[in-house]
């Protein structure tokens, strides 16, 4: 049976931990599962430029895709499919659909999820960015002239303001 590493996350991290897997000699499976459906794709801009002109979903996905190396070839790329746990004893990464994955390696490349301030009640047009489809959907709200609260003084709070 072949031995496999099973990369969980499939942003940035996820795709360089499989790209340096194959560069540092791995020959065997490389399986990386991640959430979003959207192949890995650079961050940065989605408080930036996507932020002011996204234009089109597929423009803006076509202008921040990541180019794979050579180095990453023959990898299992399960997009759409979220990890929901891991058995480490029994060395099983277990899908949110319940599917089982065994495994010899496991890489943890999830990355962080921004907090929500809590508040009471529904909130209407309370927006976290992380993800393009977040981007996106904060765009379609914003309005010339409008007033937005910011609530994060990080990089990414400082650029979407």
């Amino acid at each position: 049976m072949a031995r496999r590493i099973i990369v969980a996350g499939a942003s940035m991290g996820g795709l360089r931990a499989a790209e340096q897997l194959r560069s540092a000699g791995w020959e065997e499976d490389i399986v990386v599962v991640g959430d979003e459906v959207h192949p890995p794709y650079n961050r940065p801009p989605l408080s930036k430029e996507l932020l002011a002109a996204p234009g089109s979903a597929q423009e803006a996905l076509a202008s921040i895709t990541l180019r794979q190396r050579r180095s990453a070839t023959g990898i299992d790329w399960r997009l759409g499919t979220a990890a929901a746990g891991s058995d480490l004893a029994a060395q099983t990464l277990t899908l949110a659909s319940g599917e089982e994955l065994a495994y010899d390696g496991l890489v943890i490349a999830t990355g962080l999820r921004p907090a929500r301030v809590p508040a009471p009640g529904p909130l209407h047009g309370r927006h976290v960015i992380r993800t393009l489809e977040d981007t996106l959907g904060l765009h379609r709200e914003l309005r010339p002239g409008s007033r937005v609260a910011v609530v994060g003084a990080g990089f990414i709070g400082c650029e979407a303001a």
